[in-house]
């Protein structure tokens, strides 16, 4: 299974839930997302990112994701 699967199947269910993503930047700094919008932030990810979650074209990759209850 995929980074990108897991990621998905990890999102099922978590409409009232906050997201929050570890992410790599080209720096090689890492940045922490918290997000509430769950359906629109796993849109743009399935979007943006390959099946590593690496952003298409960018050197950033989510390195860690967590849904959280509100």
């Amino acid at each position: 299974m995929t980074q990108k699967e897991l990621f998905i199947n990890a999102s099922q269910g978590a409409t009232n839930c906050k997201i929050i993503l570890g992410i790599r930047m080209p720096d090689e700094t890492k940045e922490i997302i918290i997000n509430d919008n769950v359906i629109n932030k796993v849109d743009y990810v399935c979007s943006k990112y390959d099946d590593d979650l690496k952003m298409y074209g960018v050197p950033i990759q989510i390195e860690e994701f967590l849904f959280i209850k509100k």
